[in-house]
């Protein structure tokens, strides 16, 4: 019997683990969708739906903006800013239903204290992730 309960930790540690690696899949890999102009807007295809993204007004650091994407059927979409080997801080922002299967969201870039102007907007959709990278007006 004190052999039971001197197994029944590592028991319990080896189902949790064969539970974890079973449900643990590993997501999607993120698509990039390169733009050479977000005021235009730019389409890709992503796991069988058309997805298009786009901005309005002008991007640049600490002045809103808007961004709208448009992705069939989709229930959540999320972006975030970030810059290659650098740490933007948190900010991760809900866009908001406008019908028609768009989504829109008033953001706002960090500032970059370097000044560099190369950034990667990552669009979280319903679990997928689209990266687009682009360049701010200053």
């Amino acid at each position: 019997m004190k052999t039971l309960w001197a197994l029944l930790p590592l028991l319990i540690i080896a189902l949790a683990a064969t539970q974890l690696w079973k449900g643990g899949d590993t997501p999607p890999a993120a698509l990039t969708l390169p733009c050479a102009d977000l005021a235009q807007g730019c389409a890709i295809r992503m796991q069988g739906r058309l997805v298009s993204v786009g901005t309005s007004g002008p991007v640049k650091p600490l002045a809103p903006f808007q961004v709208w994407v448009k992705a069939v059927n989709a229930r959540k979409i999320q972006a975030s800013f970030t810059m290659q080997g650098m740490d933007m801080g948190f900010n991760l922002y809900t866009l908001s239903a406008a019908g028609g299967d768009v989504f829109r969201g008033r953001v706002t870039l960090p500032v970059c204290v370097s000044g560099r102007r190369d950034w990667v907007m990552a669009l979280d959709i319903d679990g997928a992730v689209l990266n687009v990278p682009f360049r701010s007006d200053f």
